[in-house]
C-alpha cells in the first residue's frame, strides 16, 4: 500500500541510495502528523455507530424517495436500512483506515479502485454517499490537527465520487 514514507522509501531503495534531505522531510512531516491522525481515528471510531445513523438519516432528508424504492439496495424496509448504515460504516472504516496509514492507500486500493462497478452491481447513487461523508465532516466533533487530517480524507472521498 502507498503511503509517502513507503514511496520515499521505495524511491531511496530502487536508486540504491541512502534517504536524501527531501525523503527525511517527508518522513518527519509524517510523523509529526501521526499523533493527530491516531487522535482522530480513534475519535472517528468512538463515534462510528452513531456518525453512521446519523449519516444514513441525512441520505434519507436529503433523497426521500430512496425510502419508497423497493428491493434490499434500498431504505424502503428495516433490511434496507440496515443496509444502507452498514455500507457508510464501511466508508468510516476505510476513512479510519486512511488515518492510521497516513495516506489514501486505503481507499485508493480498497474502496475506489471498485466503487464504479459496486454502484452500477448494486444500483447505489455515489452523490448518497457524499451526502453522507458531508454529514460526517460535519459532525464528527473532532477538531484541531486531527480535524483537519480527518476532514482531508473526507474530501479526498467525496472528491472522488
Amino acid at each position: 500500500m502507498k503511503t509517502q514514507l513507503t514511496e520515499a522509501v521505495a524511491t531511496a531503495d530502487s536508486q540504491g541510495r541512502y534517504l536524501g534531505n527531501v525523503e527525511l522531510q517527508v518522513a518527519f512531516g509524517r510523523l509529526r502528523l501521526a499523533t493527530a491522525d491516531l487522535q482522530a481515528a480513534k475519535a472517528l471510531s468512538a463515534k462510528a455507530e452513531q456518525l453512521a445513523q446519523g449519516a444514513a438519516n441525512a441520505v434519507y432528508q436529503a433523497f426521500p424517495y430512496t425510502l419508497t424504492m423497493k428491493g434490499n439496495n434500498y431504505a424502503s424496509d428495516d433490511r434496507g436500512k440496515a443496509k444502507c448504515v452498514r455500507d457508510i460504516s464501511y466508508y468510516i472504516r476505510i476513512i479510519q483506515y486512511c488515518l492510521i496509514a497516513g495516506g489514501t492507500g486505503p481507499a485508493d486500493d480498497y474502496l475506489l479502485a471498485g466503487l464504479t462497478e459496486m454502484h452500477n452491481s448494486f444500483e447505489l447513487v455515489p452523490s448518497w454517499y457524499a451526502e453522507a461523508l458531508k454529514y460526517i465532516k460535519a459532525n464528527h466533533g473532532v477538531t484541531g490537527d486531527p480535524g483537519l487530517e480527518l476532514n482531508s480524507y473526507i474530501d479526498y472521498i467525496i472528491n472522488a465520487l
